[in-house]
């Protein structure tokens, strides 16, 4: 699991390359629309997502029942107990993930970005995701 709260965040990511050069690219634009819609005229390097929800990826062995570490608990059943205000299945040059965005108070909204591959052998994960929106096959 990887956590984006400033643009560091994402070089970090792109510099590890655990993950394609497509996502990448997709996380940075999504950082970059963030700010933009936030309306923060300054450095992208001064940008910070803490105090309106941050961006979580999402990898292959994440237990997504349990995501206490970024809010979804267990005991609620991690981010399929969630209540998520929208799901995209996102694809791009043969690849496909998931963005679900679950929205917290008026003001916060935490974001997760989930690989395909990260959920592809998980029929329950992938029918949830589905039954919101996301139309996976």
């Amino acid at each position: 699991m990887r956590t984006i709260k400033t643009i560091h965040d994402v070089r970090l990511i792109c510099a590890a390359q655990v993950f394609s050069d497509t996502f990448t690219s997709y996380l940075e634009e999504e950082f970059l629309g963030l700010k933009e819609a936030f309306d923060f005229d300054g450095l992208d390097e001064a940008f910070t997502l803490d105090i309106y929800g941050y961006m979580v990826v999402l990898e292959k062995g994440d237990n997504l029942r349990d995501l206490s570490v970024v809010g979804l608990d267990r005991e609620t059943e991690g981010l399929l107990g969630s209540f998520p205000e929208f799901v995209d299945k996102v694809e791009r040059d043969g690849e496909s993930w998931f963005k679900v965005v679950c929205v917290l108070t008026n003001e916060y909204a935490m974001a997760y970005y989930i690989p395909m591959e990260a959920v592809a052998e998980d029929i329950e994960i992938l029918n949830w995701l589905n039954w919101l929106g996301g139309k996976v096959e």
